[in-house]
């Protein structure tokens, strides 16, 4: 398989921007993290919080690669319910996303009332970087599709592990080892580039078991309409096939055999499903993984 011509998206953060959006709206993956920050997270994370912390606790949050804030910024809302005040540490290291996570709290002010946002354009990596030895210490941090692009994942879990006060909770979600997403990642290994790193539930598992770290999962499906992948001349179906392969321009920069061998194996039955009215839905499924750090005795 050729690799020389082919570009990661994590070396066009404006193209990624770009791709990811065309893929957020057709996987409608927005509204499924809504509900699921509406109807699972006040379970999972808030009661978890309220019955570990009084409610006059200052909370603070630390986001991994929040991107344009649509769900750390609700998750952020939901624990501000239960205390007095949050600060929540937002780490994205694209400039656009950050602006846009920006303008939607200048937008929704009064739904953010004593919650104070910290933006930061930077990694997790570079954080780490960033504050040393002696890093702050938080009561809930969440790295939501973003392990992927952290230079080793194991480690990375370790960190944030360490940087949770006592009682504090780690929620990890990556894509679940069943859906079309591992599968066309592990199937084309080539897209693996030594900047994005492919994961999948069964890593995070692994990686906590080995850790000697505790902790539960919870499973949401989730289906991306990829019928405009298959559609001559359709913007967002490139722009969705570039997203899902992690390529810039696939179609331009790949071989025609290379290009239509991915193509179709997204719309394979390993990977998708195609419905009587013609759409072919990409299995999307991802796992959110909860860590709760034990108080001492």
């Amino acid at each position: 398989m050729e690799t020389a011509d082919l570009k990661s998206l994590m070396h066009d953060p404006d193209y990624y921007t770009k791709s990811f959006h065309a893929y957020a709206k057709n996987s409608k993956k927005f509204a499924v993290l809504e509900r699921w920050g509406e109807n699972t997270f006040p379970q999972l994370i808030g009661e978890r919080l309220a019955n570990t912390f009084p409610q006059e606790t200052n909370i603070n949050m630390l986001g991994i690669g929040s991107g344009s804030g649509e769900m750390d910024s609700s998750m952020a809302a939901s624990v501000k319910a239960r205390f007095e005040s949050v600060r929540n540490v937002v780490l994205e290291p694209a400039a656009k996303q950050l602006e846009m996570y920006r303008s939607l709290v200048e937008s929704k002010k009064t739904d953010f009332e004593g919650i104070e946002f910290d933006l930061r354009q930077c990694g997790i990596d570079e954080y780490r970087a960033q504050v040393g030895d002696q890093p702050s210490k938080y009561h809930f941090i969440s790295a939501i599709h973003s392990l992927y692009y952290a230079k080793d994942h194991k480690d990375t879990i370790r960190y944030l592990y360490d940087c949770l006060e006592e009682g504090g909770i780690l929620l990890i979600i990556v894509v679940s080892d069943v859906s079309g997403f591992w599968r066309l990642w592990d199937r084309f290994t080539r897209f693996q580039d030594g900047v994005s790193r492919y994961l999948c539930t069964t890593h995070i598992r692994d990686s906590l078991s080995s850790l000697g770290i505790k902790f539960d999962e919870s499973r949401q499906a989730s289906r991306v309409d990829i019928t405009s992948c298959f559609q001559e001349g359709s913007d967002d179906g490139e722009l969705i096939i570039d997203f899902l392969s992690h390529t810039v321009d696939l179609r331009g920069s790949a071989s025609p055999e290379l290009y239509r061998e991915v193509v179709d194996y997204m719309g394979s039955e390993k990977c998708a499903e195609r419905k009587e009215d013609g759409s072919i839905l990409f299995n999307n499924d991802w796992d959110a993984t909860i860590v709760q750090k034990p108080l001492s005795k």
